[in-house]
């Protein structure tokens, strides 16, 4: 242990000696090194309609794109992605009509997040948003928030009296969902009432997503995180997203 310690004390002192011209070397540690574990990175699905289209995983530290996956099915519309540390879920809100009068919708497709293959999927269930807590899946269709298992079997369906559910979110086991109407709210439903509670009025039109993140409320628009807080409702910031398209959800990147 003495030999050590003599050695460290040593060592700064050889390094001088033998430098170049007797000159002094610089081997500090840069100290405003940030690791890359630090940096907020999301998933960001944008639709097909314009723009380059795909699952984004963008470092909103750097605004830098670091990857992009391919969509599973490149004739739907989707609009509803969350991420559970494994495991990408994509739903859709295309519909099809068929030759004998049935109707069928996208899949919610679950994606492996390094690739974007398909590693299963629940057939025909058309969805606006969706969020994932624990092993289910909550997913907005036609003016209900309904409860499935990873496995696609049914636990509960809430109804909502707004239809137009645009995105949803899971957070300390509530459920809040963003109305896409004239004022644009936040709303959380009430686990022992069945109530909605109106929680924030954004301001902010054509809203298509939300997500929660550090206590904040995260929404898109015009290709622009928004911030709310989200005990308090006081917006926060305003940050572009270096992406071109239509952003109809992002997730967190927690893996």
């Amino acid at each position: 242990m003495k030999i050590s310690k003599f050695i460290l004390f040593l060592a700064p002192i050889l390094i001088t000696f033998f430098s170049c011209d007797n000159e002094p070397v610089d081997f500090t540690f840069e100290e405003n090194f940030t690791s890359e574990n630090n940096d907020i990175k999301w998933w960001i699905l944008v639709h097909p309609s314009y723009g380059n289209s795909g699952i984004y995983l963008y470092n909103e530290t750097n605004s830098t794109i670091e990857n992009i996956l391919p969509l599973p099915d490149s004739n739907g519309s989707p609009h509803a992605l969350d991420f559970d540390g494994n495991s990408l879920w994509l739903g859709g809100a295309k519909s099809i009509d068929t030759t004998n009068g049935i109707v069928t919708h996208n899949p919610i497709y679950e994606l492996n997040p390094d690739n974007g293959e398909v590693i299963s999927t629940i057939d025909n269930i058309r969805t606006e948003g969706i969020a994932v807590s624990d092993n289910h899946i909550y997913y907005s269709t036609y003016g209900q928030i309904i409860e499935i298992t990873k496995t696609g079997i049914f636990v509960s369906s809430t109804p909502i009296e707004n239809t137009n559910i645009n995105d949803i979110a899971i957070y300390d086991s509530n459920k809040y969902y963003v109305y896409n109407g004239s004022i644009d709210p936040i709303i959380r439903i009430n686990e022992t009432s069945g109530q909605n509670e109106f929680i924030l009025e954004t301001d902010i039109p054509n809203l298509y997503t939300l997500s929660i993140r550090d206590d904040n409320f995260v929404v898109v628009s015009n290709n622009h995180f928004r911030r709310f807080d989200l005990n308090t409702g006081e917006y926060l910031s305003d940050i572009k997203i270096e992406i071109d398209g239509w952003i109809t959800a992002i997730a967190p990147y927690n893996r």
